[in-house]
């Protein structure tokens, strides 16, 4: 009797066996074919019944973690996905640490992102990979968004045919050249003196700079700080008779434009702007849209001023003459100087360090309101301004880039500090983040799109949400006008029109849309 029962119950066993593995075959049969029918979510639920059964099913956990990120279920995926052993990571099972590095970066944890696109490059580095060739441009990607994060503007220093071993300043973009200041070394009065003097100088692209035409033939001047008409019919600098970082002896002169395309004679601007025994220097010309006049912006130490050196306007007569200067009321008791009105957007930037800032001289922005009078100045924030001295800030439209000079460590060596003033470039745009919610409940509205249309040119474009998220970061070029129109499953569009015709500097603002179900009430 006991030996027909030990034969019943081995027959059990058996019987039990096969049907355990008909149960399990059956659910794997399943997961596959829904996964290859792209329906995820049974995927996912017949392969976690086979994983409740045979906890270490390697292809049960790798479609588990498939189809829980492909439908979005990023926590369950990467669950899944951490189970499968490295011996196990072979074959169909090889992909397995890049669409893990894909889930962490949708999970935003970029450093084990990170971690695991190499381990991948590491172990399957092949020609004609594409998962190896996408890897390495994920990395590229995060690294391009961690320098931006720390340098969003790309401000960078320019080559060496601009920026030399001495200061380098007053730079300004027209059309394609760069015009700048530069201090070169000559000979002294004296027999084996040297004397630092300043030259303009103008640069296309990565050639050679040129001396500018305009420079005084006398050995011993100093010229510099240059700006041009709109026109470029006129152009107005500062000569000095002594030494130009210090201001001695500094004056605004001008030359006309000739028929043959030359410069004319200098010519001194008058006394009004020249007062005798003062310092002026640093000029911006620019049409102001509210006078209807050409207005002349310099810096001084004339009398009457707040303190130190200020900044001065003079009205441009059609006669050629020039107005008794008036001080602006925003300088300060100390020094306010290189100003810079851009005329587009009627802007006048310049540099004080009379105004809070982040340390030494900051660059600051003023407007005029709708009355026509100036605004309280606003510092252009810790994306241009330093602990060190930021100066001659200058916008050129075309190419959105911002020309800036300052005693910052050399960008390509942070860990250097700069022995002299260099000047750098920008690149500026609006940066503008948008913040998708529900209207009925403002509930946030995950992995929202928008698309883009730039009115004048019909230049269009695309941009997507993380699966998780609803928020959407753009760059919008300056000078422009767009259409956006922001999408979402099962929303209504959202279209509105957004405007960056007025910015000349780095802004960032922040918007939040609300989007509506057609049954929404």
């Amino acid at each position: 009797m006991h030996r027909w029962n030990t034969i019943l119950l081995i027959a059990f066993s058996l019987m039990s066996n096969i049907a355990f593995g008909q149960y399990l075959e059956n659910y794997e049969k399943k997961a596959l074919t829904a996964f290859h029918s792209k329906d995820y979510a049974s995927a996912l639920l017949f392969s976690e019944k086979v994983l409740e059964i045979d906890s270490m099913n390697i292809a049960s956990m790798f479609v588990a973690g498939e189809a829980a990120r492909l439908s979005n279920d990023f926590d369950k995926a990467e669950a899944y996905l951490e189970r499968i052993p490295e011996n196990a990571k072979v074959g169909y099972y090889s992909v397995t640490d890049y669409q893990l590095a894909t889930v962490k970066l949708d999970l935003n944890k970029e450093g084990e992102a990170r971690r695991y696109f190499q381990k991948y490059i590491d172990a399957h580095n092949e020609p004609n990979n594409l998962f190896a060739y996408l890897a390495m441009e994920a990395i590229k990607t995060m690294d391009e968004e961690d320098k931006a994060k720390v340098n969003p503007m790309n401000v960078q220093r320019l080559a060496e045919n601009v920026n030399t071993p001495n200061p380098d300043m007053a730079p300004l973009r027209y059309a394609d050249k760069v015009y700048f200041t530069s201090i070169k070394e000559v000979p002294g009065e004296r027999r084996k003196e040297k004397k630092m003097v300043s030259r303009i100088y103008e640069s296309r692209g990565n050639y050679p700079a040129k001396p500018f035409a305009a420079n005084p033939g006398k050995e011993l001047l100093s010229a510099g700080d240059i700006t041009l008409a709109p026109d470029a019919s006129r152009v107005y600098y500062t000569i000095c008779k002594g030494d130009f970082l210090k201001s001695e002896g500094c004056e605004i002169w001008f030359r006309e434009r000739e028929y043959e395309g030359g410069w004319g004679p200098p010519k001194r601007v008058p006394d009004e702007v020249n007062k005798r025994g003062t310092n002026a220097k640093q000029p911006s010309i620019a049409w102001d849209q509210t006078r209807k006049q050409y207005i002349l912006y310099f810096s001084s130490d004339r009398p009457n001023g707040r303190g130190g050196f200020d900044i001065w306007c003079s009205a441009v007569g059609r006669d050629g003459s020039f107005s008794e200067p008036v001080n602006m009321p925003f300088n300060t008791p100390q020094d306010d100087i290189t100003p810079f009105f851009h005329q587009p957007t009627q802007t006048l930037f310049f540099s004080s360090n009379g105004w809070p800032g982040k340390g030494g001289f900051d660059i600051f922005r003023e407007q005029k309101n709708k009355e026509g009078e100036w605004r309280v100045p606003e510092n252009l924030g810790d994306v241009l301004n330093t602990n060190y001295d930021e100066t001659y800030y200058s916008f050129h439209g075309q190419s959105q880039s911002a020309y800036l000079v300052s005693n910052r460590p050399d960008a390509a060596d942070t860990a250097a500090m700069a022995d002299n003033l260099d000047i750098f470039q920008a690149r500026v745009f609006a940066a503008v983040e948008l913040k998708v919610f529900r209207s009925l409940d403002n509930n946030p509205v995950f992995a929202p799109k928008v698309e883009l249309k730039e009115m004048k040119t019909g230049e269009q474009g695309a941009f997507a949400a993380r699966k998780e998220q609803n928020n959407i970061p753009l760059r919008l070029e300056t000078g422009k006008h767009y259409q956006l129109t922001v999408l979402a499953d099962g929303y209504e569009p959202y279209t509105f029109e957004f405007s960056t015709e007025g910015f000349s500097y780095f802004i960032e603002l922040t918007r939040q849309i609300y989007l509506r179900r057609p049954l929404d009430p």
